[in-house]
Order: C-alpha cells, then structure tokens, then sequence
C-alpha cells in the first residue's frame, strides 16, 4: 500500500473545503473537541477496574448519563455509540412484540422500518401532506393520526420523525396528547433536533419537553459531538426501562469507544455553558440573511414563510435553499458552491439543497454561504435559458403491502428497473441521504416511483437500492 487511503482521502477533502454546512455538528473546529481530539489514544480506552462499562453502568458513565438526563430533562438517558439508528431499532423493539401493529410516518428514516423487520412489525403508514408548489413534505395531520389511532385500537405505538430532515415541524405536544388519549407510546426520531432545547426562545420545543414518550437524537448531527454519538431518552413510566436496557445491551457494541463516549458528555456540557448564546447569534443573522435573500426572489425557507404555508414550526437553523425558479437544480447549486466556493452543503435533491447552521458556526461561515448564494443567483439571473425542474411528490404511488420482514427474506432476484414495475420489492430504494426510503420491502414497484429514480440518478442523486447497470432487486 503506497498510502494510508483514509487519512489522504480526508486530507484531500479539507483542502478542497474551507466552509462546511454539514455534520458533525463541531464542523472540524478546534477548541471544541481538543481535549479528546489532541490526545485521542490516551482516552481511548476499555471495560477494566476503574473504568466503568455501558452496558452495566455503576461509576463516571452513569454518572456522565445522569448529567445529561438532567441536562434535557429527561427521566432517564442513554448514550448510545452505534448512532441513532441503533437508539432507534432498540427504542422501538422494546416497546413491541413480535407481530403488533405501529403507526410510522412514512418520511420516516430507513432504521424505523429495519426494525419492523427485525421485530416481525406490522406498519401502517401516516403520510405527509406535500406541498407541490414549493415540491417538500410540509408536515403531518394530526387529525389523520387521530383517525388511525381510532381505527386502529390495537396499535402498539406511534413514531414520528421531528423535525425532519428539511426543519419541518408539527405540533409534538398535540401529537403526544393525541397518542397518550387513546393509551399508545409516542416515540420521536428527533435525530435533527437535539440543538432545540438549548435555544428554547427561537427554536420550536424539544420533544422531550413536550409530551413524547421515548426521544432518540444524533448528537453529532447538530451538536458539536463525534460522528456515531447518539442519545436515547426515555421521558415517561410508560416505557419500561428494563426492555430499553436488555434491548440496548443486544444491539450495541460490547466494546464501546469511550472516546465517542466522552465527546457526547462534552457536547452537551459545551451546549450548556455556550449554547443558547452561540444559536441566538447565529440564528438572528441567518433570519436577517434569509430575509434579504428572499427579498431577492431566492426561495430559501423561513419560520414565517413555512407557517403562512400550513405548517407549525420551524427549525431555524436549517438553511434550505433553492434556485429552481431560475432552473437550477438542487444538486447543481450544490455543486457549484461545493467547486466554485469551497462551501460544502449536508445534501441535496432534485430542488432544494440543505446545511446545517449549529452553534459552532461563526458569523462568517453564514455570511460567507449567503453572499456565496446571492452572487450565484445574480449571475444565473441573467442566462437567458431557463428549464422547468419536475415536481414529483415522493410517496403517492406507494402500496402498503404488510409483508415487509417475509419479502426480505425471500428468495430475491436482480432484474432491470424497468422490468420490476408490478413487481415487490425484496430491499429499500432509498435517496442517500437523506436515508427517506422511497420502496421498502414488501411494497409494489410502480410506474411512478421508477420515473422518479430516473430523474433523480439523472440529476447526480444517489439511490441505494439500484446498481450501475438500473437493476433492482425483486422477490422471485
């Protein structure tokens, strides 16, 4: 081996970005992780005498897990160092048998339905409403959660996803009142969301004060937090904490990096001394910035704009930028901030590109996106040559089908996208990221969702689930 390919591949990387809008939350900055970050192999450490262990926690890890259940309020907290996706295949494995029903949001991440699959669950589907003149999920109906919850009495659970990946969100408090009305667990992916409750005056409200039962955040999302560090909250007695704990202990690693460990203590602690006030600066010129952008003709979302729309609340450090009115799309306009700018965004699709604004973002890292954004759109203004971006809600065509684990484990076979149309599905189709399945499973493949993979592969869009050669792969 001539190189070290990791390490000259991140080199690589820095040197071709100087601004990033796109976790971990710490976004490379120092003085935030040296401690950890400066000295790595003397933290990295093991279960010994003295040290403590994850899964059976009687010293400074429970002590660390305390400090940051308090710190959210919660009743109790578990760090969780396999991501939130194992905080939520535990969560919701625990919380149901074999063979019950839970209601899911249908934009909800991949790791919701793995583990409807690991725990044989049966998935009844609450959709987003899409708005098509601005092509994004705005939000759920509460009024149709209720209606399933009373068509559905033997519904074990409710998860729901706030805010989404875009910083949609609902009212989480009426959501939990619904659900708790009619006897269920509410569980929220509140991966986008662990910043919220530090900024409590200009943010919308954390699940974890707002009624929800089970909260599962990625810390190093929107907190200056190692990738892979995840918390799992459990926030009422309607949860029994033995099952989280048994769960936890069968999906985590038993060998859990204490380095990861004590990076999500350290973010929550550095949340708690410089939080609020570092989200209060940023969010107030990103507000400012937006608005002048807007001004403009540029649609980038904010909380005004997203409410006079239908929605509730939302998250205001989520930059949601598009340019498709000039015919841009959204991965374009990433790519030309990414090689024109040195500005690297979280992701895009086929009209929006998104970043994330956290707490350790300077002034100029924002000022520096929204001056990047406005020159870009002057320039573009000015060609002559504009193409219509095609809108396509992402779930209409889909088919609950209710054999999710069986088509998994079918005997499967790969065959042309074009040819599986009628076809069920034996894996995700999933636009990565944001991780959002479009097929899961067990679903038919129609018409429609095959239009909408093309367009995307065709507009520089990753699509799990589909090969070079446009092959799916289909139960047999």
């Amino acid at each position: 081996m001539d190189k070290l390919n990791i390490i000259s591949g991140i080199k690589q990387y820095r040197s071709e970005v100087d601004t990033n809008f796109h976790m971990p939350g710490h976004k490379g900055k120092h003085g935030i992780l040296d401690e950890i970050g400066n000295n790595l192999n003397f933290y990295d450490i093991t279960e010994t005498l003295g040290t403590d262990n994850l899964h059976y926690p009687t010293g400074f890890l429970k002590d660390a897990m305390n400090y940051v259940s308090k710190s959210y309020g919660a009743k109790r907290s578990y760090m969780v160092v396999n991501g939130t996706s194992c905080g939520i295949i535990s969560a919701i494995m625990a919380c149901t048998n074999p063979g019950d029903k839970i209601i899911v949001q249908r934009d909800c991440h991949k790791s919701v339905y793995n583990a409807c699959i690991l725990g044989d669950l049966k998935l009844y589907y609450l959709y987003p409403e899409f708005n098509k003149k601005y092509g994004l999920n705005f939000s759920i109906s509460l009024e149709k959660l209720e209606q399933m919850l009373i068509d559905n009495p033997d519904v074990k659970m409710v998860v729901l996803t706030y805010p989404t990946f875009y910083g949609i969100c609902f009212d989480v408090k009426k959501a939990a009142e619904i659900v708790h009305k009619y006897g269920k667990i509410l569980m929220i992916d509140e991966a986008h969301g662990s910043h919220l409750h530090f900024c409590k005056d200009l943010l919308p409200p954390s699940a974890e004060s707002s009624g929800a039962d089970i909260v599962t955040q990625s810390t190093h999302k929107t907190l200056p937090c190692m990738t892979q560090g995840s918390i799992l909250h459990v926030c009422s007695d309607r949860v029994d904490m033995a099952n989280i704990e048994s769960m936890l202990r069968m999906l985590q690693t038993t060998s859990p990096s204490y380095i990861l460990m004590a990076s999500i203590e350290n973010a929550v602690h550095w949340m708690n001394q410089y939080g609020e006030e570092r989200l209060k600066r940023n969010i107030e010129v990103f507000k400012k910035r937006t608005l002048e952008l807007r001004n403009m003709g540029i649609n980038v979302l904010e909380d005004d704009f997203i409410i006079s729309e239908g929605c509730y609340d939302f998250d205001a450090t989520r930059a949601v930028i598009s340019m498709s009115e000039l015919g841009i799309t959204g991965t374009e306009l990433q790519e030309i901030l990414r090689y024109k700018y040195k500005i690297q965004m979280e992701f895009a699709d086929l009209q929006y590109t998104v970043g994330y604004i956290t707490a350790t973002d300077e002034i100029e890292d924002i000022d520096r996106l929204f001056d990047a954004v406005k020159e870009i759109y002057l320039e573009e203004s000015k060609s002559k040559e504009k193409r219509e971006i095609i809108q396509i809600e992402p779930f209409p065509q889909l088919q609950h089908e209710r054999k999710m684990r069986k088509a998994f484990y079918a005997v499967n076979e790969l065959i042309d996208m074009d040819e599986a149309i009628g076809r069920t599905s034996a894996e995700f189709i999933i636009p990565y990221p944001p991780g959002i399945p479009l097929v899961c499973p067990g679903e038919i493949i129609q018409q429609e969702t095959v239009d909408y993979v093309k367009v995307m592969l065709e507009n520089s869009i990753n699509v799990n689930g589909v090969n070079k050669y446009n092959q799916v792969r289909v139960v047999k």
